[in-house]
C-alpha cells in the first residue's frame, strides 16, 4: 500500500524514479563533457534544470495529487527548482573543486540534502492546498 500523497514516504519514493532519472542525465553529461574541473558542476547544473522540469509534474501527480492550479504551481516549483539549482551547483562546486570530495560520492550527499529541501518548499508553498471556498458569512 503507498504511503499518504503529500507524506515524506510519498515524496522519497516518487523522488527515486526522479533521482534515477537526474542520475542518468548527469552520467550522460558527465560522460560527453571533460571531467576535470569545474566540468561534473556543469553537468549537475544541466541534470538539475532537465531534472526539474520532470519532477514538478511526478511531484504534482504522484506526490501530492495537487488540485492547484498550474498557473501557480509551474512557476512556484520552477522558483524553487531555480533557487535550489543555485544552492546546490554551488555547494557540489566547493564539495568537489574547493574540498575536493569525490564527484559521485558528493552527488548522493547533496542530491540527499538539496532533495530534503525540495520536499519542504513544495509542500509547504507550491502545492500546499488551500481553501478556494467562499465564507459563509455566520460568524
Amino acid at each position: 500500500m503507498l504511503p499518504d500523497h503529500g507524506t515524506f514516504r510519498r515524496y522519497i519514493m516518487t523522488a527515486m524514479v526522479n533521482f534515477l532519472a537526474f542520475y542518468l542525465i548527469w552520467e550522460i553529461c558527465v560522460y560527453l563533457l571533460p571531467k576535470d574541473n569545474y566540468w561534473p558542476t556543469i553537468s549537475w547544473a544541466i541534470s538539475w534544470f532537465i531534472g526539474s522540469l520532470q519532477a514538478h509534474w511526478t511531484h504534482r501527480i504522484w506526490t501530492f495529487n495537487s488540485h492547484r492550479d498550474i498557473r501557480w504551481t509551474i512557476p512556484t516549483t520552477m522558483i524553487l527548482y531555480i533557487l535550489g539549482g543555485l544552492g546546490s551547483t554551488a555547494c557540489y562546486y566547493i564539495g568537489t573543486v574547493i574540498w575536493g570530495f569525490d564527484y559521485r560520492l558528493f552527488f548522493i550527499i547533496n542530491s540527499s540534502m538539496w532533495g530534503f529541501l525540495n520536499y519542504i518548499g513544495q509542500k509547504e508553498i507550491a502545492f500546499k492546498e488551500i481553501s478556494t471556498s467562499v465564507p459563509s458569512g455566520n460568524e
